[in-house]
This record gives C-alpha cells, sequence and structure tokens, in this order.
C-alpha cells in the first residue's frame, strides 16, 4: 500500500506533500527498503509530538517549580522580619501583648477605680472574683501599682469572655430553663452565692422575670435597666449591642480594656451605641468612661458627656 508523508527538512524545497515511492532508496534506505503502512508511520509521529508535549510540560512545571521557591523564600524572610519587629515591640513597651493599645499616664490611673490586673485567661478572673467576699458598701478602688509598669492596655478578648460568661451561667441559659420563667428565677437564686460581685443578681432579678442573657452583664445597674425598658427594647440591646453577653456580630460596639472585666469602667461603648442608647438606657456615666478611654488613644470625645 503506497503511503503519502509529509516528512521534516523537506518543506524547505518543496510545496506540497512527498510520495514514498519518489523518495530515493540510497538516501532513505530506511522508508524504502522496509515499506510501511500509513497506521504505523502515524503512530510514530504522534509519539514523537507526545514526546515533543512532555518535555515542554517538564519544562513548564519546572518553572512553576522555581517560582513556588521564590515565593516561599520571600515568605519566609517577611516572617523573619515579622518576629523581629515583634520581638522590638515586646522590648520598647515591656508587655507580651502583640500590639500596643492607649497609653495610660499616672493622673489618670489615679482617677481611674479600674485595677488593672496581670494578664491571663478570662476564666482566671472569675476564680479570683468568687472568693473576694465585697459588699455595697466597699468601695472597688484598690490600691495603684507604680505607674512605670503600666504603660500599655490593650483590648480583652470579647469571645473569650462571653465563653466564660457562659460557662459559668449553664444552669440558667439551658432551654429548659430559659422557657421557663419560674424555673429561671429559682436557678438564678441558686447560682447567686458563687457569683462575684458584679454577676450577682440584684433583688429587681430575682423578682421580675426577664431575659436570661440578661443576668449574664457583670453591670447590676445596667441589667436593672434592661429589665425596667421591657423585654422589645431589651431584645433589641442585647441582639445589637451586648456582644460580652450574647454571640451576634461584633462590629466594635463595646470594647473593654485590660484584663479587669468585671469592672464596668473597663468597658467602652462605641460613639454609634451611645448615639441610639444613651440617656435613656446607659447613662451618663457610659458616656463618661468612653470618653476616658477614646482621650487615651488621642480620639475626639463624644459630646455632651464632658
Amino acid at each position: 500500500m503506497e503511503c503519502t508523508i509529509l516528512m521534516p527538512g523537506f518543506l524547505e524545497n518543496t510545496t506540497g506533500m512527498l510520495n514514498v515511492s519518489s523518495v530515493s532508496h540510497q538516501r532513505f534506505p530506511r522508508l524504502t527498503n522496509r515499506p510501511m503502512d500509513c497506521g504505523s508511520l502515524a503512530n510514530i509521529l504522534v509519539g514523537q509530538r507526545r514526546k515533543e508535549h512532555l518535555s515542554k510540560l517538564e519544562a513548564a512545571q519546572r518553572e512553576a517549580s522555581n517560582q513556588q521557591g521564590e515565593e516561599l523564600e520571600r515568605l519566609r524572610r517577611e516572617n523573619v522580619a515579622l518576629a523581629q519587629e515583634n520581638e522590638s515591640l515586646r522590648a520598647a513597651y515591656g508587655s507580651s501583648a502583640s500590639s500596643p493599645g492607649p497609653s495610660i499616664s499616672s493622673g489618670d490611673l489615679k482617677g481611674s477605680p479600674s485595677n488593672y490586673l496581670p494578664y491571663g485567661h478570662p476564666s482566671a478572673f472569675l476564680e479570683a472574683a468568687a472568693v473576694t467576699s465585697l459588699s455595697p458598701d466597699v468601695a472597688m478602688i484598690p490600691s495603684v501599682p507604680d505607674p512605670g509598669s503600666l504603660v500599655v492596655v490593650v483590648p480583652n478578648n470579647i469571645r473569650e469572655i462571653r465563653r466564660s460568661l457562659h460557662q459559668l451561667f449553664t444552669p440558667i441559659i439551658d432551654i429548659p430553663i430559659i422557657s421557663d420563667p419560674q424555673a429561671h428565677l429559682t436557678a438564678l437564686s441558686n447560682l447567686s452565692h458563687i457569683l462575684p460581685y458584679s454577676l450577682k443578681p440584684t433583688q429587681l432579678q430575682l423578682t421580675t422575670p426577664h431575659h436570661a442573657y440578661i443576668d449574664l452583664i457583670p453591670s447590676p445597674a445596667l441589667r436593672d435597666r434592661l429589665i425596667a425598658i421591657g423585654p422589645a427594647n431589651c431584645n433589641t440591646f442585647l441582639m445589637e449591642v451586648c456582644t460580652i453577653a450574647c454571640d451576634i456580630e461584633d462590629n466594635g460596639q463595646m470594647t473593654i480594656w485590660g484584663e479587669d472585666w468585671l469592672n464596668e469602667f473597663s468597658w467602652e461603648f462605641s460613639a454609634a451605641v451611645l448615639e441610639r442608647w444613651g440617656g435613656w438606657l446607659l447613662t451618663n456615666e457610659w458616656g463618661q468612661r468612653a470618653n476616658f478611654w477614646r482621650r487615651q488613644r488621642g480620639h475626639p470625645t463624644i459630646p455632651g458627656y464632658d
């Protein structure tokens, strides 16, 4: 069977396809002495094309691997630089915090009732407060440590605080208890003796049915006001603002500075929260506290709370 093929090298001097039978026997003895059918010849050509394709693919893979290696090396250098910068910050600020917060002057410390306890997990403060007996007549103004060692205060992790509160109030936020007002009040009363002072239920809490998550807010005055404004307004505040008690989206509604999160002085509500809730729910003291923390950061104060 005669087959027409296209041979490399012949395209320079020919303008069509070359017939196998017209090729010189001496120049191409392999093709003329061993007749080859079209199927075998096609397999050879396909094999050559495949080898060429594989070679190109391997070259592309080597190039991609080299680029990945360069990118990994760049990331490694950046990581080393960040680690060095972090060590410099720790040495400069004398704190285990990863980033600096607002600086506190000695004058501000004297006017602040915050204890500025050492850093630690939020549950540690529940345990420490639970074994400390405090009465309403005791001023919550501890002795202030050396101001020279108190340079940086950073925001606390509200998610960890909320987790600690949920663990502490597990008997109350259980679904069967929440759905039964009388069972809720009974469980709250039974839990009262192990709670730290700022979480101990008020008389209004123990006698008035209310949303169970109000009990998780470490501010007796705010808890009573939430009960007084009624379920609708209370639920709105809890679901829009109260990230310390409710697992809602955190848009900076409230910030807790330092580790003493049981002390409401360390709380800062945002300007947007105070604009909506200030005056009728959040009293003037909350605005003054917010301005205190805003001044530490060099931010403008919120008008009306000076």
